[in-house]
């Protein structure tokens, strides 16, 4: 069972447009880059692996949270933590996909053309938590929106429809328990990164 410290990259200027970024290699802006300068880490995360998405937003950001935490270990990168892909819908507006789509656009099983659908997650983010369980040591992950929401799911049996039950401020960080096999453990929400 490995403990991870799952954070949302910095604050993107699509971010701030609600477009969809998907696979979208969108940097953070000078809002994200504070943000995530002023994080830091509880004492126990302060010397863990960092693993983060490819994508540039979740490099920079992790990049920024290794800088105020020399202690932690080096950059890895894992395609498996890559966003969601919307395939054709990336770039648009989120409020104006959900006035064309209707409520199926937060359907768990809704896949835009060359994209994936929340559930297609399911299969590459326990094959990430299968594979750093087998660590035994904790890690800090940056990652994408989606990607925490699939952990989520998988630790609580949500069913990925709609939002998330309990609400996970991206200003927070989400901790986790990586099992064997694929599976994980909640145990702890909205983990205060102030210092």
């Amino acid at each position: 069972m490995t403990e991870l410290l799952f954070l949302r990259h910095g604050i993107t200027d699509w971010n701030v447009a609600r477009r969809m970024q998907g696979r979208q290699d969108i940097p953070i802006n000078d809002e994200g880059r504070e943000m995530v300068g002023a994080w830091r880490l509880p004492e126990r995360f302060a010397a863990a692996a960092l693993v983060a998405s490819p994508l540039v937003r979740a490099r920079e950001t992790a990049e920024i949270v290794k800088a105020n935490h020399p202690g932690l270990g080096d950059l890895q990168t894992d395609e498996r933590l890559m966003e969601r892909s919307w395939g054709v819908w990336e770039g648009r507006n989120l409020h104006e996909m959900e006035a064309d789509v209707g409520p199926e656009i937060h359907s768990a099983d809704l896949r835009p053309e060359g994209g994936e659908s929340r559930r297609d997650l399911l299969g590459r983010i326990a094959g990430f938590l299968s594979d750093i369980a087998s660590r035994d040591a904790p890690a800090v992950v940056v990652t994408h929106r989606g990607v925490i929401r699939t952990v989520y799911g998988i630790a609580t049996g949500w069913d990925l429809a709609g939002e998330t039950p309990d609400e996970m401020s991206r200003r927070r960080g989400q901790v986790f328990r990586a099992l064997p096999g694929g599976g994980a453990e909640l145990a702890q929400l909205n983990l205060s990164l102030k210092g």
